[in-house]
């Protein structure tokens, strides 16, 4: 008979990268012990996820993480299937215009200026087709850039073909201001879907 290997009795769920923080596990376990509210409604939700987002926009461009150059910082958020109440969003920089993925916001920052340009957002791919099926409910300029990732080109997002052929950054390519966002009503016919 085999005898079963012992367990580590101090295993205090350490990281084994870094030892001086507990794994993701422990931290992700240890909120929801902490936490007394037994669900969250889907406004809360929508609420938190929007200030938390403009909170870390705001540290991510104070960080300059390129001391004065121009930069982009792409926002990748998605649902971590092991820990289904949470919400991983990963603030990435880059000092060159980042390729278009699927599921990101991405926005040009000058830290000298203090300017923030918008450049896209793009839903994920599993979700483009049905807004493509469904564009009288969506902005115009979303449906435009969900067509043209499709079809791969890039000139939308600020790209252009080099002399032979390869996608390269347009530096003449002028990105979006921010602006505030005004509530519009679209008024839809039953005809229009037939």
């Amino acid at each position: 008979m085999q005898k079963k290997p012992k367990r580590k009795k101090d295993f205090e769920n350490q990281s084994a990268y870094d030892p001086t923080r507990k794994t993701v596990g422990a931290i992700y376990r240890d909120a929801q012990l902490a936490n007394t509210e037994k669900s969250v409604t889907n406004g809360d939700l929508t609420n938190e996820l929007m200030s938390s987002l403009i909170t870390d926009l705001n540290e991510t461009i104070a960080s300059d993480p390129y001391q004065g150059r121009n930069f982009f910082i792409t926002i990748h958020e998605k649902k971590d299937l092991q820990m289904p109440n949470m919400i991983l969003r990963r603030m990435l920089t880059s000092l060159y215009r980042p390729y278009p993925e699927d599921d990101t916001i991405v926005f040009s920052v000058n830290p000298k200026s203090c300017e923030v340009l918008f450049c896209w957002c793009l839903p994920h791919w599993s979700e483009m087709d049905n807004m493509l099926a469904n564009e009288g409910l969506f902005e115009p300029e979303l449906i435009r850039e969900i067509r043209a990732w499709k079809r791969v080109d890039l000139q939308e997002f600020g790209f252009r073909k080099d002399p032979i052929g390869n996608w390269e950054a347009n530096p003449f390519f002028k990105d979006k201001p921010l602006e505030e966002s005004q509530p519009r009503v679209r008024i839809l016919h039953p005809n229009q879907y037939a």
